[in-house]
């Protein structure tokens, strides 16, 4: 199963079914308020430019690039997987 596959709620990313709240979703999300990508599963620069919006943005893509998202911070809360270089 792809993450595009995924049945998410109204509340959970389309993406990687994290729960997002109404209002990451009513300022990101697309017209009926779903967000297709969270800020658990793409990077900041891209949400704000639309992807939580099901828009195509020319920023790389975590999902293509595996560790394209991960920092320290995030390092922290995976134990680690992402090889960053401390907290």
């Amino acid at each position: 199963m792809t993450p595009l596959e995924y049945e998410a709620s109204h509340s959970d990313c389309r993406f990687c079914g994290a729960h997002v709240s109404t209002d990451f979703r009513r300022t990101f999300g697309d017209e009926q308020n779903v967000a297709h990508r969270c800020l658990s599963c793409d990077s900041r620069p891209r949400v704000q430019a639309g992807s939580a919006a099901g828009v195509s943005v020319d920023y790389p893509d975590p999902a293509e690039q595996e560790f394209r998202n991960r920092g320290p911070r995030v390092a922290a809360t995976d134990g680690g997987v992402s090889g960053g270089g401390g907290r």
